[in-house]
């Protein structure tokens, strides 16, 4: 073990310990520092790649989705530990019959050159892939019902990418308003609320005197706003004096809805005698 730097300079002044000896102490104190120092840079970048690699992993996951998940055709579902947990290892082998059917439909509507057929074990199916186009389709491609799509994992690309873009986007646009609102005293929010009182202030002097017109003051709901009615006032429609322009029997004790327009039931029974009469 080497001696402290301090230590060996007070023994050399001594006499007790020759230099050569210092000097090889020391030079034995900085090759273990640079044995350590090369030792925690390699640690710290065998780190660095490891969390690189399982980011790496988890987005290839969260694009492509596990194997063994059956949703990840649906370009909006994305994968989870829940999907290994819950479909394991998917269907490694497909079912006979279906694999029966499948080399049938074959040869009637073979894979032309340029397209293979790839077993998904989250499915048990086969799904036929353009090596060309990169499209992928559950049917041949001389199918009546083939349809070649973008896959999904294609697609969630495209919207993680979108997403990504905007909201960078959103971050520089929120930054220059900030530069913006920085380099521009009068639009701090003093300053704003004092232009909005100063400007509402000239509107009201410039309209004093004047018939102002209030700012959609007439209720949509008013017959007078979508047609030929003439616009009535607070009191129209109401009774003045003992006249009930409603209809309504005024005489009538009770609650309001008791009012009828309409004869009270004995009325209607006595001019129902007299008709008889």
């Amino acid at each position: 073990m080497p001696l402290p730097p301090a230590l060996a300079a007070k023994l050399a002044k001594r006499g007790i310990l020759q230099q050569s000896d210092t000097n090889v102490s020391t030079a034995a104190k900085t090759a273990t520092k640079s044995a350590e120092v090369r030792e925690s840079e390699a640690k710290l970048a065998e780190e660095t790649a490891a969390i690189k690699e399982k980011e790496e992993k988890l987005l290839e996951i969260k694009l492509k989705g596990y194997d063994s998940c059956p949703n990840k055709w649906n370009p909006y579902h994305s994968c989870t530990p829940f999907c290994s947990e819950k479909w394991g290892e998917g269907k490694s082998v497909p079912d006979p019959e279906y694999e029966r059917r499948r080399q049938k439909m074959l040869m009637v509507y073979p894979l032309p050159d340029g397209w293979q057929d790839i077993y998904d074990p989250g499915t048990g199916r086969h799904y036929y892939w353009c090596l060309e186009s990169d499209k992928v389709s559950w049917f041949p491609p001389g199918h009546p019902k083939s349809c070649p799509v973008v896959a999904a994992a294609k697609v969630r690309e495209n919207i993680s990418n979108q997403n990504n873009s905007q909201e960078k986007d959103t971050d520089v646009e929120m930054g220059c308003d900030n530069e913006v609102r920085d380099m521009e005293p009068s639009r701090k929010p003093q300053n704003f609320v004092k232009d909005l009182r100063d400007k509402h202030q000239e509107d009201r002097n410039k309209t004093k005197g004047k018939g102002r017109v209030k700012f959609n003051d007439l209720d949509p709901m008013d017959p007078a706003s979508y047609s030929d009615i003439p616009r009535g006032s607070w009191s129209t429609g109401l009774a003045t004096g003992d006249e009930a322009k409603s209809g309504v029997d005024a005489t009538a004790s009770g609650p309001l809805f008791q009012m009828r327009p309409y004869p009270n039931p004995g009325a209607v029974l006595r001019a129902n005698n007299i008709s008889k009469e």
